[in-house]
């Protein structure tokens, strides 16, 4: 099979490339600079050399895949022109594939609602996203009512990684603070959990539903819940922090301030369930642990 990843050497997508070249899958995977397309061509990746807020520079040119897998996100005030104008040109291209293709879109914790005590979000839960997240809402919309896509959705949690290619992802920040200036920050009520998931087990949940998700289905990926934000920073202090490493409190009106709008998601309470995946794709994430993977990290840091 061969598939098209943006955001290849991202969080997501760097995780993603390396485990379908391990499954003997072709990847073709978009990436901005030169460097990124060396990294890429490194791990037998096909580079498409170009930007996500350009796709009309590459869109036309790319070449016949099988599906297609949208993993791209910045953050940024503009995601929501960004992710409009890409779709706008790749759904198209993916339409002219000599083929059916499947298109796997990203979505997420955020757009769904604070959890009460004692409840789960699942797929069919309403969304009620941040505002900062309310585009992929549009997307999933245009991808899932598509008929010609062959439309997947995968929501995971909060993703963190343990170091591939450099990325941490949720963990970054207080990682390096924790272990360079001796601090962790905690964002809001330390009460509050974030549902997580690894980028390794996340990337398995994307191969599963490449080869037996059915079109216009959805999926909640996520292996950990009912870790509140002052056990994980904990957590990271004991295993990765200096001896003396403190936990400073801030409000999530900083955090944002600091960090952006999206920084607001950091304080919101959640539970989700992965009983659809573990069910209908037989998905099982090993990353159930984080206090083994911040053991590890402290041990890479100490090295």
């Amino acid at each position: 099979m061969r598939v098209f990843i943006t955001g290849g050497t991202g969080l997501i997508g760097s995780a993603l490339v390396d485990t379908l070249i391990s499954r003997q899958y072709r990847v073709f995977a978009l990436a901005r600079s030169e460097t990124a397309c060396t990294r890429l061509r490194a791990i037998g990746a096909v580079p498409i050399h170009g930007d996500l807020t350009d796709p009309a520079r590459w869109c036309a040119t790319l070449p016949p895949v099988d599906a297609v897998i949208h993993a791209a996100c910045d953050f940024s005030d503009a995601m929501t022109d960004i992710d409009r104008t890409l779709l706008d040109h790749l759904i198209p291209a993916v339409h002219a594939m000599p083929g059916p293709v499947r298109f796997i879109y990203t979505g997420g914790s955020w757009l769904f609602a604070q959890t009460p005590p004692g409840q789960s979000i699942d797929e069919g839960s309403p969304f009620d996203p941040l505002p900062e997240f309310q585009w992929m809402c549009s997307g999933i919309d245009r991808v899932l009512c598509d008929e010609r896509l062959h439309g997947v959705v995968i929501h995971p949690g909060c993703v963190y990684a343990t170091g591939r290619h450099g990325h941490y992802g949720l963990l970054d920040r207080d990682l390096q603070t924790a272990r360079t200036k001796g601090h962790v920050t905690l964002i809001g009520d330390g009460d509050v959990t974030l549902p997580m998931v690894h980028a390794d087990d996340l990337a398995d949940l994307y191969c599963l539903a490449l080869g037996n998700a059915t079109p216009g289905s959805s999926y909640i990926g996520v292996a950990i819940n009912d870790l509140t934000n002052r056990a994980l920073a904990g957590l990271i202090a004991r295993h990765v922090g200096t001896p003396d490493c403190q936990i400073d409190a801030i409000t999530v009106q900083t955090a944002m301030t600091r960090l952006g709008r999206w920084a607001a998601g950091l304080a919101r309470h959640q539970s989700m369930t992965a009983t659809k995946a573990v069910t209908d794709l037989g998905w099982h994430p090993i990353h159930c642990d984080i206090e083994n993977d911040l053991r590890r990290i402290g041990m890479q840091f100490r090295d």
